[in-house]
């Protein structure tokens, strides 16, 4: 990082013996982060209902003083969740596809065999996983018997615990997940502020923060945002009322390749997927995947198929359309910032049929780390369906990626909102975006973007829906001789 810029991140925590000894541990850190004071802050957060001492800052040690200062904020809706019932979490977990008994209210579990665990995360990782035993939270094993490769049922655990914290908006917490001998896993607890009074526990958290401040310093100084993305379509012969496997006629590499979808068990490659190369501007991203469309033109040999995307055009045939960055931090702001200001408007011009999907796939908050460094936001189905949808999205999410902290409205916090995009009520959605629109086209950057952004826009405030039995080549211009 140069001298020119510093960090700051700001931890909201209950008062308590869990912020304290997180705080103990903080101040025994060596290295270029300390815990800051800083008067301008508390005083800013001392107003009515809100408490100065909830708050660690903890950053560079110039923080305050260097000329661009990057702050990073962790759990500052915890005051949303706060004030929200039990009731509304369990509605929430339930809407994005998690089973939810809160707190505790677990059907009897005569005749069941039921592990326990307990997930403490940090800012969309799994910092600790401990079982529970009949009356207590469990010790960890040492680090030694740990083996170097994340289990399958940790992974799970992780995933579920994320999940949970993302749609109460928090970044840091506690979950409590039940394992029943079915498989299904089961959210019985959530806090806000982990239970850091062991000194192993506190000593992770803290180890969870200094990494991803490295990481965040690592982006301010090195790289470039890129773009890149892997939509997916399906091969639907009308004569037979069938779809056709792609793995017929493509590879499982390559610019345009085949991938896999578990149906009744069995795991087969039934799905088109374009991979086309990254870049760094929205015209060349597109122009990489017009080379990939060209690719699968030329390897599909049967031209009577008719090429479908969107959401579900077939049942039982989910389609994604997952973007990657790298060259920007993951983060769960940016997450937040592509469900609002990305997701919403693509799902008022969704198919009833693209509903179907949801919410299995293309949740909220739906993300994956990639080896390359970067991640893959997973929320949208497979906007192939035009190219005025595709680079609206492609430039659309670009913008937001580059302006995260200027775009701060947040309409999924309203329960009805967020019922709305999982159940797929368009009108109440539609009402709600001209807001959100208004801020993207008053970003400085956005006339860098017009030309895609607008078409796009002015679809999605128009009130009409894409039709995803629709061939997709029509609109792309790819010969179809049928």
């Amino acid at each position: 990082m140069s001298r020119e810029s510093s960090i700051l991140m700001r931890i909201k925590m209950e008062p308590g013996p869990s912020r304290r000894s997180l705080l103990r541990v903080l101040e025994s850190y060596g290295g270029r982060y300390q815990v800051l004071h800083d008067p301008a802050i508390k005083r800013q957060e001392g107003g009515k209902g809100a408490s100065s001492s909830e708050w660690i800052s903890y950053g560079s040690q110039n923080a305050f003083f260097a000329p661009r200062m990057t702050k990073w904020a962790i759990n500052k809706h915890a005051n949303y969740f706060q004030g929200k019932s039990v009731e509304s979490w369990q509605s929430r977990l339930r809407a994005c596809g998690l089973r939810a008994e809160l707190p505790g209210k677990l059907p009897s579990q005569a005749g069941r065999y039921l592990r326990r665990f307990v997930v403490r995360v940090f800012h969309l990782h799994a910092v600790q996983i401990l079982p529970i035993g009949k009356m207590e939270v469990l010790p960890s094993v040492s680090r030694e018997e740990h083996s170097d490769r994340q289990s399958l049922l940790d992974k799970r655990l992780e995933a579920t615990a994320v999940r949970a914290l993302y749609a109460l908006e928090l970044e840091m917490g506690e979950v409590v997940i039940s394992a029943g001998e079915e498989g299904r896993f089961t959210v019985e607890g959530v806090t806000s502020t982990p239970d850091l009074r062991g000194t192993e526990a506190a000593h992770l958290f803290a180890r969870a923060i200094n990494e991803t401040l490295d990481r965040l310093c690592h982006h301010l100084d090195k790289e470039e945002l890129l773009i890149g993305m892997d939509p997916e379509f399906i091969l639907y012969d009308k004569e037979s009322s069938r779809v056709v496997p792609a793995s017929r006629y493509l590879d499982r590499r390559g610019e345009a390749g085949c991938d896999s979808l578990r149906i009744q068990g069995r795991l087969l490659f039934p799905l088109v997927e374009l991979r086309p190369a990254p870049g760094h501007e929205p015209r060349e991203v597109m122009s990489h995947l017009l080379r990939a469309f060209r690719s699968a033109m030329v390897s599909i040999s049967d031209k009577r198929l008719l090429w479908q995307a969107g959401g579900m055009p077939q049942q039982g045939f989910p389609l994604g359309g997952h973007l990657h960055f790298s060259g920007v931090p993951l983060s769960a702001e940016l997450l937040r910032s592509l469900d609002n200001y990305l997701a919403l408007p693509v799902s008022v011009l969704e198919d009833s049929r693209s509903f179907r999907r949801r919410p299995r796939y293309g949740f909220l908050g739906d993300f994956r780390i990639q080896p390359y460094g970067g991640f893959e936001y997973r929320t949208l189905p497979s906007f192939l369906i035009s190219p005025l949808v595709t680079k609206g999205v492609v430039a659309l999410s670009r913008l937001i990626a580059e302006n995260v902290e200027a775009l701060t409205a947040r309409p999924l916090q309203d329960e009805q909102i967020y019922s709305a995009f999982y159940e797929g009520r368009q009108e109440v959605i539609r009402d709600i975006l001209p807001p959100l629109i208004d801020q993207i086209t008053a970003l400085q950057a956005y006339p860098r973007y017009a030309s895609y952004i607008a078409p796009f826009f002015e679809a999605v405030l128009s009130g009409r829906t894409w039709d995803e039995s629709t061939d997709i080549r029509r609109h792309w211009k790819i010969q179809n001789p049928s």
